[in-house]
């Protein structure tokens, strides 16, 4: 896939009939994933390429001026787009010039113009251009005039929610990581660098590694099942994320123990893939009764890894 970052670097010669979709897509959900597959369908037909055209940062941090927590970084959205097998990533810087631009001229400058779309592909909740004044049926009478077809896809319903970025937004929240998973088809996961923190995790008996996490948005306090992936392996592990209530600290920490491992992770970057929630965070009423409960946490931890790989074999056999 071929990364393109700014519109004056876009021009019809580098595209074969391209078929394109245009939008945030955070978190790559199902529904995202069904638009591409009708983008790679449709510039299979027609002999040639996919277009995903998004935006950088997320227009509501330049629109309203309130930047959202994002599923992914950046670098994941690029990712994830890549895996689900499109052409072509037009990443745009998003400025308050370019969300002043009229419906109209968007379609001429830029579908048209800078790219040569022979079809559009978009979910039933597009909107574009000044104000969101561009909608579906713009395009589609825009199409009918300049000379692309526009398929519009229906929103996608899992377990009787409807998939959106702001619905997972909202489960990772809750701590529902599990159930973000499923509407993604991917794990949620932060990334990040082993900070020193108080180091009571190694006094206790089960030293953890304190990661500052790339991202906004973290599930809800409480205890996970987790991967841990760093240098290329992989991890069995559990993470806490609170604010200690046990010993009285203020601030959020997210604290991983990584099962079998033994080394110096201090200034390591650490990938946390959020398995499955296992309980809310618990003030104890003393340190005793807090080792008992991270014995069991890690025990509920390792259960519930090792029935995820003997599903995993399964499904590969």
């Amino acid at each position: 896939m071929e990364v393109i970052k700014n519109n004056d670097r876009l021009d019809p010669a580098m595209f074969r009939r391209p078929v394109m979709t245009i939008g945030n897509f955070d978190g790559c959900h199902i529904g995202h994933q069904r638009i591409f597959q009708r983008v790679r369908s449709h510039a299979a037909r027609l002999g040639g390429v996919s277009v995903a055209y998004t935006f950088d940062p997320h227009p509501a941090s330049v629109i309203k001026g309130v930047t959202p927590q994002l599923i992914f970084t950046l670098e994941e959205k690029i990712e994830a787009i890549r895996c689900l097998g499109m052409d072509f990533l037009v990443i745009v810087p998003f400025t308050r010039e370019f969300a002043e631009t009229e419906p109209v001229k968007f379609v001429k400058d830029i579908i048209v113009g800078r790219i040569g779309a022979e079809g559009v592909v978009v979910g039933h909740d597009f909107v574009f251009g000044q104000k969101a004044r561009g909608n579906i049926p713009f395009l589609m009478r825009a199409g009918e005039e300049m000379g692309f077809f526009v398929e519009c896809v229906d929103p996608v319903a899992f377990e009787g929610t409807t998939v959106s970025s702001t619905c997972i937004r909202k489960m990772i929240l809750a701590g529902d990581v599990s159930g973000a998973s499923r509407l993604m088809k991917i794990p949620f996961c932060i990334h990040g660098p082993v900070v020193h923190g108080m180091a009571r995790g190694r006094s206790l008996g089960f030293p953890t590694a304190n990661v500052r996490p790339d991202k906004e948005l973290i599930p809800a306090y409480g205890v996970y099942a987790v991967y841990i992936r760093m240098d290329g392996k992989q991890w069995e592990g559990v993470v806490n994320i609170g604010n200690n209530p046990t010993f009285g600290d203020m601030g959020t920490s997210i604290e991983a123990f990584i099962f079998d491992f033994d080394g110096d992770l201090y200034g390591r970057e650490l990938t946390v893939e959020f398995v499955e929630y296992i309980r809310g965070e618990i003030k104890f009423a003393d340190k005793e009764y807090l080792i008992e409960q991270i014995g069991a946490d890690c025990k509920a931890a390792r259960e519930i890894l090792g029935k995820r790989k003997a599903h995993e074999n399964l499904c590969h056999c």
